[in-house]
């Protein structure tokens, strides 16, 4: 009885690794297409990926979180402000949705501050004053969450940089935000290839507008 009980423990065992190393392939390949992408229709493309990926692996956090950083992407060049609300509202139940397999994951966190900071830029004078007080209480609870991770110190230097310097923003203050953010890019390696690694390129350039 005993030699059947570890039988079955070793064939279950080996299951899942095998499983897991299924998920892990299929993650890092829509990953490195994803950095590829060039258009909003490859970043759509690899937002679908990742949604089926999702529906498939029910408990795993990182589909969701691509499918909504992909979605975010699509909008590089959208005109539209009532299709990119859409899309940034969609972007964000997803960021939720991961939320809620991954309690206070300051990837996640970060995210939703990003996409909520991004909706501001939709309508300003409206918006601004309460979900600009959102995406800052969700970066500073990303920093607190895990100060290694550069990526909420990029949008808090971001955001200063396009703040006017009478509401508290300007180069001054963005400067050494950004820099710290490089410095943490620097420092940084993923836990694994899954792991979110992106941000670097975008506060390098937002240090430099910082120093003209």
């Amino acid at each position: 009885m005993k030699n059947l009980t570890f039988l079955l423990l070793f064939v279950a065992g080996n299951m899942f690794a095998q499983s897991n190393i299924k998920f892990e392939k299929t993650m890092v390949k829509q990953i490195d297409m994803l950095g590829k992408a060039k258009a909003g229709t490859d970043y759509l493309n690899a937002a679908n990926a990742f949604e089926r990926i999702a529906n498939a692996e029910t408990k795993e956090w990182l589909p969701l979180y691509y499918q909504a950083y992909a979605l975010v992407l699509s909008l590089n060049d959208e005109k539209d402000n009532v299709k990119k609300d859409a899309v940034l509202d969609k972007a964000l139940e997803i960021a939720n949705k991961a939320d809620k397999l991954s309690p206070d994951n300051s990837e996640i966190v970060t995210l939703q501050s990003w996409i909520t900071s991004m909706k501001i830029g939709i309508d300003p004078a409206t918006r601004g004053q309460k979900l600009g007080m959102e995406a800052g209480m969700l970066t500073a609870h990303a920093i607190e969450l895990n100060p290694e991770n550069p990526r909420p110190y990029f949008l808090q230097g971001t955001g200063l940089l396009f703040t006017p310097e009478q509401y508290g923003g300007g180069k001054a203050k963005a400067l050494p935000i950004l820099e710290m953010a490089i410095e943490k890019f620097n420092a940084f390696k993923p836990a694994n290839a899954m792991m979110p690694n992106w941000g670097k390129e975008f506060a390098q350039k937002m240090l430099d507008e910082c120093k003209k």
